[in-house]
């Protein structure tokens, strides 16, 4: 019994080393602060809070207008800048938003199922397809406004997609952390390895670029232009943020983040997935 136990013990430690780690990236702007975790730009004319925070980095925008009059935002004018490389907000197409049915019958073969492709059925020499396509065209619009003292939540791009950027240790600075490997409060020290950044060796640079006016016509418009960078990266594992019972799908909400430890609650911050070796 004794042998079993410990059996299974070490087969805990062993599927607990396999667990995710989280790459968890704080960005820095010199235009954008933070104002109670929050990550908010301010005028007089208006108010734009920026969050970042989940996988991948969302460019998230909350746009307050404080004036008495509208706001309009020209998106074919506005655009998301990583690098040298340019997203327009903005592209003259429309989209479909539905569903594809299919339907048919006839008298199955006995060919086993797991032969069979899967857009089409196959039936003793006789293929029937048919189906139907619902949905709603949507084309966005290439100017938007926002009322007087009103508001508009805005998200489009993710700064960086994919998985988490390969940092040599050796290069970073090790702190000895707590981590919770079980629901019976068992912890284990496990390594944190910080990593800090300038804005002109940092591994992430973008820009978001509004053009903005208070006219329909645009002439009184104005740009903003707001620059970020990635000046912190930490490599730790997954637990120490989300807990024992954390999984590779706690990174894709930014509402998880309300279950991270204070410190890692500001919207700044956004997380990367660490591949298992």
């Amino acid at each position: 019994m004794k042998t079993l136990r410990l059996s299974l013990f070490l087969l805990v430690l062993g599927l607990a080393s396999c667990t995710p780690k989280v790459q968890v990236v704080t960005l820095h702007s010199p235009t954008v602060t933070l104002q109670d975790k929050a990550f908010v730009y301010e005028t007089d004319s208006l108010r734009i809070q920026f969050n970042f925070q989940g996988e991948n980095g969302v460019v998230r925008m909350n746009i307050y207008n404080k004036l008495d009059v509208p706001l309009y935002i020209d998106w074919k004018r506005s655009a998301f800048i990583k690098g040298a490389e340019k997203f327009n907000y903005w592209v003259d197409e429309a989209y479909l938003q539905g569903e594809y049915s299919r339907y048919g019958f006839a008298t199955p073969s006995r060919e086993p199922t797991n032969r069979l492709r899967p857009d089409w059925y196959r039936y003793d020499q006789h293929v029937f397809r048919s189906g139907s396509i619902q949905g709603i065209i949507y084309k966005d619009e290439p100017v938007a406004f926002i009322l007087p003292k009103m508001s508009m939540d805005y998200a489009r791009f993710m700064v960086a997609p994919g998985k988490a950027w390969l940092l040599p240790p050796s290069k970073g600075t090790v702190e000895q952390v707590d981590v919770l490997v079980s629901e019976s409060n068992y912890k284990k020290k496990k390594d944190l390895i910080r990593y800090e950044f300038s804005e002109a060796n940092s591994p992430l640079k973008f820009r978001n670029y509004l053009t903005l006016s208070t006219d329909t016509q645009f002439r009184t418009e104005f740009q903003i232009d707001t620059p970020f960078y990635a000046s912190k990266v930490e490599n730790v594992d997954g637990r120490y943020l989300f807990g024992s019972t954390y999984t590779a799908s706690d990174l894709n909400t930014p509402t998880a983040i309300s279950h991270l430890p204070g410190s890692y609650q500001e919207q700044n911050k956004f997380l990367l997935l660490i591949p298992v070796n």
